[in-house]
């Protein structure tokens, strides 16, 4: 029994830690844009424990360990990098696969 219950509070302590570790507070985003300090990526495809990611404005590529990313992403999620912690921007996100459904649509009418 109470080694499930170390268990347990270790599991929270390492949720929390990636938790922190991921998320850039908003005082950070916010300092980041003025001085325009904000990386861009798209997810381009995952290969086995590695993400391979494509920078918005150069287009270089390189991979990141997914556990340095935040959960849940998927090919097209759009990531911010500020000071060293990836974050999953939803907004950009939405603004992409829109605009390159609107291109698809182009195309097939």
């Amino acid at each position: 029994m109470d080694l499930e219950i170390f268990n347990h509070i270790q599991e929270k302590m390492t949720d929390m830690k990636n938790e922190i570790k991921q998320n850039n507070t908003s005082e950070e985003i916010e300092l980041a844009k003025k001085l325009d300090a904000i990386e861009e990526y798209s997810v381009d495809r995952f290969e086995g424990e590695y993400a391979v990611l494509e920078n918005r404005r150069t287009n270089e590529i390189k991979k990141v360990k997914k556990d340095m990313l935040p959960e849940n992403i998927k090919e097209g999620s759009i990531l911010q990098y500020v000071n060293g912690k990836y974050t999953y921007n939803e907004e950009l996100t939405k603004e992409a696969t829109k605009r390159i459904q609107e291109r698809m649509n182009k195309l097939w009418n």
